[in-house]
């Protein structure tokens, strides 16, 4: 079913691959229980589940994680003693599918570079397999601070259930945005609506994120059959990439500016609820806010002009350095600087930064940091998109230079780390 969404007679999954995907699926029954055990985000977002569906606190409404609620009723057979094992059953699924995810769209984008037989090497599917365990911030700063949380740049966040739900689809909208900046058709667009539904009854940060990332690179990017971008401006562009978003920003602010009785109201209360789950946001604060998050730490919680210094100086840039070390490596040696792909990978996940950096809830939500969970999704399209950008070409292979060499030791660390951080989880039994 999922090869039917791509075009490309090639995308097609081997025994080999379900086996792994298999192994996936036993994995996350493992690791997924031993969240739940830690009693963290998913132990909590079960709890809230059980408490609204079998003691109806609340009517149902379109929620963040509708998704996870929907898969974990049907497979706890309806009944709140089996919500458990269908809420670890689900999450695995989606841990399985994100592998075959990344096989699929991998297999389509190197074929349609002349190089599918780049996505069959051993060493090529191993990577992914890393992807999907590690791919974590390399450890130097946790072994400094001792926070293994490792700021939000990570890709696999274990400890909450939205972030694994939302993941596969995620990569799938990244790449089928990818596709329709080259291949304006109907089905591309068709498949992109159906995304979007997903990712949002999963999570919907990152839609924050690839939505402004879409509309730029509709208005100013054009991408050849090659994959490869080029920077244009048409006013044409511009009145149809507005005609999309003009509508959804007039649609926010009546529902910001809704009466109580209004909200009442059938169609009302489920576009309110849309809108509040996405943007229920304290625009007095944000000013505020900027300034403290570009400083790196807020100044009212620092303990000390030293601790201030450590933070800003040391801990913060290298956390930057050691987050995104692959993918930079990997963009200054490529000789494809101008793929497509991997530019509106880092476009997205500036435009998350932004996000993270001037975004913030109101109330008892402000701790949350809910407008930062679009940034591992980000990250993990980046840590796709150099990947195949680092395995399209010819060079890195057979023989690697030193910059090769040195950029693949980069993405082996970065799988080191997140292999050390699983262990904490399972051995330690600390998320952070």
């Amino acid at each position: 079913m999922l090869t039917y969404l791509f075009s490309n007679d090639k995308v097609r999954l081997k025994w080999s691959d379900i086996v792994v995907a298999l192994l996936f699926f036993v994995f996350g029954l493992f690791i997924f229980t031993q969240m739940y055990r830690i009693q963290v985000d998913m132990f909590w977002h079960l709890r809230s589940m059980t408490i609204v569906i079998f003691d109806k606190a609340n009517l149902f409404r379109p929620s963040y994680d509708a998704m996870t609620r929907i898969a974990t009723y049907v497979l706890g057979f309806f009944s709140r003693s089996g919500c458990v094992l269908g809420y670890v059953c689900f999450l695995s699924l989606m841990l399985s599918l994100k592998y075959l995810v990344l096989r699929c769209v991998s297999i389509d984008y190197l074929s349609r570079q002349g190089k599918g037989e780049r996505a069959e090497l051993w060493l090529f599917r191993t990577a992914l397999i890393l992807l999907c365990l590690g791919g974590h911030l390399i450890a130097f700063p946790q072994m400094v601070s001792g926070y293994w949380q490792a700021d939000v740049l990570r890709l696999n966040v274990w400890h909450n259930p939205t972030t694994v739900a939302v993941m596969p689809f995620g990569i799938l909208l990244f790449y089928f945005g990818f596709l329709t900046l080259r291949e304006r058709t109907f089905k591309n667009f068709a498949i992109l609506a159906v995304l979007i539904m997903l990712n949002f009854f999963s999570k919907p940060s990152y839609i924050l994120a690839w939505a402004p990332a879409i509309f730029f690179s509709f208005t100013f990017i054009k991408v050849d059959g090659e994959g490869n971008f080029s920077f244009v401006f048409s006013f044409k562009r511009l009145l149809v990439a507005c005609a999309v978003v003009i509508p959804v920003l007039i649609g926010i602010f009546l529902m910001k500016h809704a009466t109580k009785s209004m909200r009442e109201g059938v169609v009302i209360s489920v576009l309110y609820a849309i809108q509040s789950h996405m943007l229920h946001i304290d625009f007095d604060r944000n000013l505020n806010l900027i300034a403290e998050r570009l400083l790196g730490a807020s100044v009212g919680a620092a303990k000390g002009c030293w601790q201030t210094f450590w933070y800003l100086v040391f801990y913060k840039p290298l956390t930057l350095v050691c987050g995104l070390a692959f993918p930079a490596a990997a963009f200054f040696i490529s000789k494809r600087k101008k793929d497509g792909l991997m530019v509106f990978a880092w476009l997205t996940l500036f435009v998350s930064f932004a996000i993270a950096y001037t975004l913030s809830q109101s109330t008892v939500h402000r701790t949350h940091l809910n407008f930062t969970w679009q940034i591992p999704v980000a990250v993990a399209t980046l840590f796709f998109a150099s990947l195949l950008n680092f395995f399209s070409e010819e060079d890195n292979f057979p023989k690697m230079s030193w910059p090769a060499a040195l950029t693949v030791g980069l993405f082996l660390l970065h799988a080191y780390s997140g292999l050390l951080y699983l262990q904490r989880l399972i051995f330690i039994w600390s998320w952070r």
